[in-house]
């Protein structure tokens, strides 16, 4: 049976720490993901999973139907709103790129499955930060953000 191919975007971040002991300050950082479990529970499935960390997706999640079309479905996980509409080229360079919320509502529209997994940064987001409130993604959730 053939494998159905899926595009997880999210799930990761970078933490950073002040650690204060009396006059003396330092910071650690780490990059921590939450797919591992979900990628190891889905390893011996009918689903062929791509992850794309957060830091990922903000250059390389597709840029064009064409390239959403290669997955049946696509999983926003943790993932906010400004990730991927704001690609480093745009900011970096004044590159004009794709509005990739109005692609991914398109390729809905067309048939592809859009699952969105709840997190810190996902549907309105804590303290409002995932903001896909008024966004073409939230025209095609099950749920108003």
């Amino acid at each position: 049976m053939a494998k159905y191919k899926i595009l997880l975007a999210g799930e990761s971040r970078i933490g950073l720490a002040s650690h204060i002991n009396g006059f003396d300050e330092f910071t650690t950082a780490a990059y921590l993901t939450g797919a591992d479990p979900f990628l190891k529970a889905m390893a011996d499935s009918d689903f062929d999973i791509t992850f794309m960390p957060s830091h990922v997706a903000q250059r390389e999640f597709p840029h064009s139907q064409e390239a959403l079309s290669a997955y049946d479905a696509v999983i926003l996980s943790d993932i906010g709103s400004n990730t991927l509409l704001l690609h480093p080229d745009t900011s970096a360079l004044c590159r004009p790129m794709p509005n990739r919320l109005r692609l991914l509502k398109d390729y809905v529209a067309a048939g592809g499955g859009l699952l969105m997994f709840g997190g810190y940064c996902s549907f309105q987001g804590f303290r409002g930060t995932a903001r896909y409130h008024n966004t073409p993604i939230e025209d095609v959730l099950p749920v108003e953000c």
